[in-house]
Formats: structure tokens, sequence, C-alpha cells
């Protein structure tokens, strides 16, 4: 029987904490773009109510933006954040340093997060 070398452990055990590192990292980022979609389709929206569009068009608005959000490829191009962000600033001059961003305070957003964590895990639950 051979002896199992301690460095090849070591690296097998680093690798794998590496791995669900980046797992988290990636559900965490994953997590912070649909809030982020949210904060965007909300500030989009509120502006289109303060400029008197009608109900219906907010709504067809709204049914528009999750489209896009949704589809990973318009007519054989990819849609992601990076590819519109540049298409709007070359075509329109849209200047992405002009964007300030107020979000909810700390205390709102643990009392938030911890209110959706019992959610998803009462959802669980009941699975």
């Amino acid at each position: 029987m051979k002896a199992r070398n301690c460095t090849d452990c070591r690296r097998r055990i680093h690798e794998e904490e590496k791995e669900n590192f980046l797992r988290a990292e990636y559900s965490m980022m994953k997590d912070m773009g649909k809030s982020f979609a949210v904060y965007a389709i909300s500030a989009v929206l509120m502006t289109m109510i303060r400029r008197g569009r009608s109900k219906k068009y907010i709504q067809q608005m709204y049914d528009d933006m999750c489209f896009i959000f949704d589809t990973p490829s318009i007519m054989g191009k990819e849609v992601t954040t990076t590819t519109v962000m540049k298409m709007l600033q070359d075509e329109y001059g849209i200047d992405w340093d002009r964007v300030n961003v107020h979000l909810e305070s700390e205390k709102e957003f643990v009392s938030s997060t911890k209110t959706l964590v019992k959610e998803r895990l009462r959802s669980k639950e009941v699975m």
C-alpha cells in the first residue's frame, strides 16, 4: 500500500476550497445581478411614470426589459450587460460615469436579507 503524500493532500484540499469559494462568489454575483436588474427596472419605470406614460406603456416596457434580461441572444447576437452598455455608449453617447446609485442603508439591507433567507429556507422545507 502506497503512503499518501501530504503535499498532494494539501494541494487537493486547497483546490477544493478554492472551487467552493468561487461557487459561493458566483452565487453572490448572481444574486447581486438580479438585485441590480430590479433596481434598474424600477428606476426606468419610475422615470416613465413621472413623465406621464400610461399604465399599458409601463407594463409593456417592463415586459420588454424582462425579455432582454431573460434572452441570452437576439438575432444571433449575445446580449450581455457589457455589449449593451458598449452599444449605448457608442451609438447614443451614454456616459456611464454619470450613474450614481443610492441603495438602501446597511441596516435595511441586513434586515431584508435576513427576511429573504428565512423565506428561502421555508420554501425548501415545503419541498
